[in-house]
C-alpha cells in the first residue's frame, strides 16, 4: 500500500475513535434492503443516495438522518452491507436487531497489519 493510501486510511480511522462512530457490517444484502426498509419506516429520512453508473450494481450508498443523527448505510458486491454512525445509535439498531457491533471503520480489517 503507498504512503498516500495508508495515510488516507489512516485519518479514516482516527475520526471513527474521535467521533466516536460505530459499525454494524458483514450484512447479507437481504438483511441489509430490510434494515433500510425498516429504518425508513421508523422515521430515518433518506438525506443522500448514491447515483453513480454503478450504483447498485457494485457499490451502493445511502445516508439517513433523523433528530439531528447521521447515518451511512453502503452496500457493495463484496462485503455486502453496512451501516455506520454515532455508536449510540449504531448500537441500539444491532441491539433491537441482534447484530455484532464494532468501534472500527467498515474497511479497517483490510489494512495490512504490522
Amino acid at each position: 500500500m503507498n504512503v498516500l493510501a495508508r495515510t488516507l486510511r489512516a485519518v479514516a480511522k482516527m475520526r471513527f475513535r474521535v467521533l466516536g462512530l460505530a459499525t454494524i457490517k458483514d450484512l447479507p444484502t437481504a438483511r441489509f434492503n430490510g434494515l433500510v426498509e425498516e429504518l425508513a419506516a421508523a422515521g430515518w429520512r433518506k438525506t443522500s443516495e448514491y447515483d453513480g453508473f454503478d450504483a447498485w450494481i457494485d457499490y451502493g450508498r445511502i445516508v439517513m438522518e433523523r433528530d439531528g443523527i447521521r447515518l451511512t448505510l453502503e452496500w457493495d458486491n463484496w462485503t455486502e452491507g453496512s451501516i455506520e454512525g454515532p455508536r449510540s445509535a449504531i448500537e441500539k439498531i444491532a441491539q433491537e436487531h441482534d447484530l455484532p457491533v464494532t468501534p472500527e471503520w467498515r474497511w479497517a480489517q483490510y489494512d495490512e497489519r504490522r
